[in-house]
């Protein structure tokens, strides 16, 4: 057998195996779009993200840990960042296709779960179910940004949020022991009159703290402006007293020192960053605390004294609307605060860097979530590939018999490989030619009876001892079957893995006949 006899004989399978190939792409796409393989796989991944990785049978926190990481995800999913990757086509036309669609998923569903639930306790796990898991929706997104995924997990949990009531609080307690402190240094005064005035202007400085601090936990200003407003107040109470506070000279002076101590506590340049840290929880401390929600609720009732204040409320339904903190979630988010470089100006920017470690963890897991899916969906490939093989009598070693021995047919195929090849530039334009012109071509596949009687000729028949009946060669059954086998593989590799050969093939040929 000579070179270009082989090359043309490749040529010839490889064409059958790319024709084959297309088929069975848009078989599997769409299976894995009706059935939403993609998002699935995806739902599953985060899934299993939010339990802790791995599972041990033995673990007896498994359940528990299973059915927290599926509520949480669920709750993940109903968010808007998420629910917004969601597109879906508006309108009763688009209704009446998703309704229909949605019923094929269900009924597909529920004819597979039921295989498998029987296969299950056939082979002793009775509690092994299988569910539709978007039975409950239209849809879910397949893909989901590492950055949105971030930005929905710490919102889920109002990190942000519980970060400023937490600082509320302890700015509460902050203004208190200074108020508090002020007050005593007020005794040193000997006039009921400078008393009067002293604690007058106290007051005064104590309603625009409060301002402050509200301002604060309405979100319009940061903590370093709080501090810096605070400071201002204490001044022009310290001013006020110097100004307008007769008492005797030493009296004074010593009121005066008094009380430009008592700020220097607090508010001089070496202090000044110290009580910013002191009054901002750290990321650990807040991962704590969104574990324990009754901690919140004691926080949220020692910062605000009014609890019928729009403040209150809106912390407190921020508060009940969160969701329970799972273990190994939390301690997942406690391994990334390590990698956070703590001690910033703000917490925000602290929570900005954990945003950026969460991105990182996610892209990591979905990075081995796709490798899991890209072997699962070879293993359906496979079985597709091997379905279409039956369904079109593709058998290997037949076609390679027939393209060596029947030349017409050889040069046929072949000539029309090398049009295509050469007419389209990719791909999809070869997909699109091969289905509008496939029946110019004959080829050595389909269920017709001179194909099967090539396959099993009727010469090779068996006879059956002490009995008139003959049956095919079983030799020739079992060539057919691994002929499928071997086209059902092949048929798996893909259609572009077949039209990048084929091109190579090509321009073998190609360069060989121009010698």
């Amino acid at each position: 057998m000579n070179l270009p006899l082989v090359v043309d004989i490749a040529i010839g399978i490889i064409f059958v195996y790319l024709t084959l190939s297309l088929l069975s792409s848009e078989i599997h796409e769409l299976i894995t779009t009706l059935l939403q393989w993609r998002a699935e796989h995806l739902r599953s991944s985060i899934r299993v993200l939010l339990e802790g990785g791995g599972k041990s049978e033995i673990d007896p926190q498994l359940k528990q840990r299973e059915q927290e990481a599926q509520v949480l995800t669920e709750r993940l999913y109903s968010h808007p960042l998420i629910r917004s990757l969601n597109q879906e086509a508006k309108g009763k036309l688009a209704e009446f296709n998703r309704s229909v669609s949605n019923t094929f998923i269900n009924i597909v569903y529920t004819i597979i779960s039921g295989v498998y639930n029987f296969f299950s306790r056939l082979f002793g796990n009775p509690k092994a179910t299988l569910k539709n898991p978007f039975a409950n929706q239209t849809s879910a997104p397949s893909y989901i940004p590492s950055d949105t995924f971030a930005s929905t997990i710490l919102k889920t949990f109002q990190m942000s949020e519980v970060g400023r009531l937490v600082t509320v609080s302890r700015l509460e307690k902050f203004q208190a022991r200074q108020i508090s402190a002020l007050l005593k240094k007020g005794r040193h005064l000997r006039k009921p009159e400078s008393q009067r005035l002293a604690t007058e202007r106290l007051r005064e400085m104590t309603r625009d703290w409060n301002k402050t601090r509200q301002e604060f936990a309405d979100g319009g200003i940061n903590l370093m402006a709080t501090i810096d407003r605070m400071e201002n107040s204490l001044n022009s109470y310290i001013g006020y007293c110097n100004e307008f506070i007769q008492e005797p000279e030493s009296i004074k002076r010593f009121f005066l020192y008094e009380l430009n101590y008592e700020k220097d506590r607090y508010y001089n340049p070496a202090e000044k960053p110290r009580v910013l840290e002191t009054l901002r929880p750290t990321l650990e401390e807040l991962i704590d605390l969104v574990r324990d929600k009754p901690k919140i609720y004691q926080q949220l009732e020692q910062a605000f004294k009014d609890k019928n204040s729009p403040t209150y409320q809106g912390f407190k339904k921020i508060i009940d609307a969160m969701p329970e903190l799972p273990d190994s979630l939390q301690n997942s988010l406690k391994a990334l605060t390590e990698r956070v470089e703590h001690r910033k100006e703000s917490l925000e920017e602290e929570i900005s860097d954990l945003q950026t470690q969460l991105e990182d963890w996610f892209d990591k897991s979905m990075t081995r979530a796709s490798g899991v899916y890209r072997r699962n969906a070879r293993g359906i490939a496979i079985l597709i590939g091997f379905v279409i093989a039956i369904a079109t009598n593709s058998d290997t070693f037949f076609m390679i018999d027939s393209l060596s021995q029947n030349t017409v047919l050889r040069e046929t195929v072949s000539d029309y490989a090398q049009v295509e090849v050469n007419r389209s530039d990719n791909i999809e334009q070869v997909k699109r030619s091969v289905r509008d012109q496939l029946n110019d071509v004959s080829l050595p596949i389909g269920w017709n009876r001179d194909i099967r009687r090539q396959q099993i000729p009727a010469e090779q028949a068996w006879e059956i001892p002490a009995t008139n009946w003959r049956i095919g060669n079983p030799l020739l059954y079992l060539k057919r079957l691994v002929g499928w086998l071997i086209s059902g593989i092949a048929i798996s590799m893909g259609a572009s893995f077949w039209y990048d050969l084929l091109r190579k093939l090509i321009d073998v040929k190609n360069m060989g006949g121009k010698d």
